[in-house]
């Protein structure tokens, strides 16, 4: 999920998320999107941890990034993982790119799997439960794993907002962000542990 709002440093009171009427809560069938009070939890949490992190003695907190700070996406994989986001604006665009190993590993991701952003809104992304599911056995069956989440930040920035900091759910993931604020779109990478957010240059092929 993701609340794609510029931000400023960091305050322990995330910016205010668009109202429940700006969206609907619920979109098609069975797929329930949490209420905008959850949102708004998500990024106080999200602001609150990154102000932890910043008041420690080590900027990076627990986490990566390791040394160099750099990860390798190959130019076919970047290719499809940016025309799926595109394809998804108006709205936010997500997915999951898949490696045999993790990028502090040196792994490198072999693929890129579009998800369905359920809540269909510019502002923030919820991927597809079951589609998720589905993957995340899939690639567990592969003894593979999750090199990075993408998506798309439709008018903002690529940096990691509170609301992408408080659902981080994947430590040793790559979190890749795409603006289409220009043509053409700006990448930039990110590790998000324990409220630590630290930039991983993509390299490029």
């Amino acid at each position: 999920m993701s609340d794609s709002h510029p931000e400023g440093r960091s305050t322990e009171r995330a910016p205010e998320v668009l109202s429940s009427d700006a969206e609907p809560a619920v979109v098609g069938e069975g797929d329930v999107v949490p209420e905008v009070d959850d949102w708004q939890r998500a990024a106080d949490s999200g602001a609150a941890a990154r102000a932890r992190a910043e008041a420690t003695d080590d900027p990076r907190g627990a986490g990566p990034p390791w040394i160099p700070a750099s990860a390798r996406i190959p130019a076919d994989v970047r290719d499809e993982m940016v025309d799926w986001l595109r394809a998804a604006r108006p709205n936010e665009g997500c997915g999951v790119l898949v490696a045999p190993r993790i990028a502090e590993d040196g792994g490198v991701p072999a693929r890129f799997v579009g998800m369905r952003n359920v809540a269909e809104s510019p502002f923030r992304y919820l991927m597809d439960p079951l589609e998720q599911l589905e993957l995340l056995e899939e690639i567990d069956e592969q003894d593979a794993v999750v090199w990075g989440i993408a998506h798309s930040h439709v008018a903002s920035p690529p940096f990691p907002s509170p609301t992408d900091i408080g659902l981080a759910a994947f430590p040793e993931a790559v979190y890749v962000r795409a603006s289409f604020a220009s043509e053409p779109p700006e990448l930039r990478a990110w590790t998000i542990v324990d409220g630590a957010v630290n930039e991983v240059v993509i390299q490029r092929t």
